[in-house]
């Protein structure tokens, strides 16, 4: 589960209302395709997601106005991937490719053919089974009185609406702790939820991934996957940096740099400013997605399931950043990238990911992933590959 970096969003004009579900998507011409990774890499990630769709083949994905059973997209995954293991040229899997899906261009936070790009990892921190002072920060396990309350029983204008999170007060139900409640007072304080203690700022970032692996010391670990979030709104601090960072790019590096150099209070009050709360649990596998499949590096990405149908194929175009050598003087992100061309899968979700507006790349785990992953913001061009028996 990504739950995403914090940073300042960029937007162009030709803006209109933000679309409504069945209008996210349009019918587009076929654009050339390309894979920068090569296609090899793509095959083990098209035959888990296969799998995840074949649990609900009854089940609908709605690409704007035209809807697909899972059962059915998943036999063109099937075919697709017989093509893949085929002795055939790239070009020859590219042409099956044209031949065999039809292109339909998702809509980008203010007009077509422009949606924001944003990357990331799985952090791997170090951490402890009890706190001490340098580890003095819980990771929480879902707790037992956080309620989802869909809203749509309640009132047909809320219909497509989803859902929130609360607690019972009483016989009030009101909104969920807060960052602040929970980090700062305690709210969860003494009931048993601790997974594990890390540094307070390793804390916040690992909830903005939605996953990742403590280093316990010694050879032992604990892999924590997402669980369930308290609902509050999702505010990129990085917004709040952006004059202390100028001339340099609001990067994921540059954040945790300023956090450090505060003192703990005004570095709290910071993170106090984001809300959204994630909470954990444990997990054996490393890095796994709403759609319940291990993440790809390179090929998993995170949108909104309330437009963009999980267990999609997607093909991107967009800018990669250039990341300079960890040993350099000065090493943030260039700002010029190169333009490259991406087949990925829709399989994952996230509290920042809201809307058509925004798409998170999984770039894979450890320290160098999430210095590529804290660089790439950029504009890209959306596509979303619908099997040609849906279209006729």
């Amino acid at each position: 589960m990504a739950v995403f970096l914090a940073v300042v969003l960029v937007s162009s004009g030709c803006a209109r209302p933000a679309p409504q579900p069945d209008e996210a998507f349009r019918p587009a011409q076929a654009p050339e395709i390309t894979d920068d990774l090569g296609l090899s890499g793509l095959l083990p990630a098209i035959e888990a997601q296969r799998s995840a769709l074949l649990k609900k083949p009854e089940r609908e994905m709605r690409f704007g106005p035209l809807t697909i059973r899972q059962g059915d997209y998943a036999n063109a995954l099937d075919q697709l991937a017989t093509e893949l293991r085929a002795p055939s040229t790239p070009e020859q899997k590219m042409q099956f490719i044209r031949e065999h899906f039809d292109f339909y261009e998702l809509y980008g936070a203010e007009r077509w053919g422009r949606v924001l790009l944003t990357g990331y990892f799985e952090p791997v921190i170090p951490g402890s089974m009890s706190p001490t002072r340098k580890f003095s920060r819980p990771l929480y396990s879902k707790p037992p009185g956080l309620l989802t309350i869909p809203l749509a029983p309640f009132a047909s204008r809320f219909k497509g609406k989803g859902s929130l999170k609360a607690r019972a007060q009483g016989e009030q139900v009101v909104p969920y702790y807060s960052r602040e409640e929970i980090d700062g007072k305690g709210a969860l304080k003494g009931r048993g939820l601790e997974l594990a203690w890390v540094d307070p700022i390793d804390a916040f970032f690992m909830q903005i991934q939605g996953s990742g692996t403590i280093d316990l010391g010694q050879g032992g670990s604990v892999h924590l996957a997402y669980a369930d979030k308290n609902g509050q709104a999702y505010v990129p601090i990085g917004k709040f940096l952006k004059e202390a960072l100028a001339p340099k790019p609001v990067t994921m590096q540059g954040i945790v740099d300023t956090l450090r150099a505060m003192p703990p209070q005004e570095r709290d009050e910071l993170m106090f400013k984001n809300p959204s709360y994630v909470f954990f649990r444990r997990s054996q596998q490393r890095a796994v997605t709403s759609l319940g499949v291990p993440a790809t590096p390179g090929r998993t990405i995170a949108a909104d399931g309330a437009f963009a149908p999980k267990g999609a194929l997607v093909f991107m175009q967009f800018e990669k950043p250039v990341v300079p050598d960890i040993d350099s003087p000065d090493a943030t992100p260039q700002e010029a990238g190169e333009r490259v061309g991406r087949l990925v899968l829709d399989q994952d979700s996230g509290g920042a990911i809201t809307g058509t507006g925004r798409i998170d790349l999984f770039w894979g785990r450890g320290s160098e992933a999430g210095r590529f992953a804290g660089a790439l913001q950029a504009p890209a061009h959306v596509w979303y590959l619908v099997p040609k028996i849906a279209t006729q």
